[in-house]
């Protein structure tokens, strides 16, 4: 799936010459938290977020101590410029990371994880075309076709074997499956109980009728069934 897939087209974008207070009002109204800012002819030349606005004056309850002149570094400026300027271009950060239009979803959700940030503007030929955001991406979540298991006793098996060995590097030494009635029972020896969760949470995705767990744990004091409905 490519960015155009799940892009919102209609992108809601701000001048870098609009007002500080203009900006807030457009993300408010909007109920947005960032705006891609854009210049005439719709190149993307900046992005101001709520993140941008949080050292800004208006919120700071008393006045910073005032400094000597030799001792004011180029981060010091910066941060009064954030603070007092009046204008969007006074407090955007230029350095945006943008994607193209054919991006893979992964990629892009990548990005966002890797660089802590909740969009990603899309771009063909310089120009805005529209914007990816968190929320774009998890959608896709409630969208998914569950996966289910055949009903047959012997694929299940094989396709929990199959999963175990190639998504969690377990095999079936490591991990005994067996299947009855479509009843899944798992035994075996784990290193954590991390590890056990990643177990089960394989055999829930893949949508079977149910679960026996017998896994153990190397601190678990003795073998105890657990039975979770998946």
């Amino acid at each position: 799936m490519q960015a155009k897939d799940i892009m919102t087209s209609d992108v809601v974008s701000i001048s870098p010459a609009a007002g500080i207070r203009h900006a807030v009002a457009v993300m408010m109204q909007n109920n947005i938290s960032g705006l891609p800012v854009v210049e005439d002819g719709g190149r993307i030349c900046g992005i101001v977020t709520e993140g941008d606005l949080l050292l800004r004056r208006e919120i700071r309850l008393a006045p910073r101590s005032a400094r000597h002149a030799e001792v004011t570094s180029d981060v010091d400026l910066d941060r009064y410029i954030r603070g007092n300027g009046w204008s969007v271009r006074d407090i955007m950060s230029r350095d945006v990371i943008v994607a193209g239009p054919d991006s893979e979803v992964s990629d892009i959700a990548e990005s966002l994880e890797v660089h802590r940030i909740k969009r990603i503007p899309i771009v063909e030929g310089g120009r805005l075309v529209g914007i990816v955001s968190r929320r774009d991406i998890l959608a896709l979540i409630t969208d998914a076709p569950t996966l289910r298991l055949p009903s047959e006793d012997d694929a299940i098996l094989l396709a929990v074997r199959t999963r175990l060995k190639y998504d969690l590097g377990l095999t079936p030494q490591r991990i005994r499956v067996s299947v009855r009635n479509g009843q899944i029972t798992l035994e075996g020896n784990l290193e954590s109980d991390l590890q056990r969760r990643a177990v089960l949470a394989l055999v829930e995705n893949l949508g079977s009728g149910g679960c026996l767990d017998r896994l153990q744990i190397a601190a678990d004091p003795g073998p105890e069934d657990r039975s979770q409905r998946t």
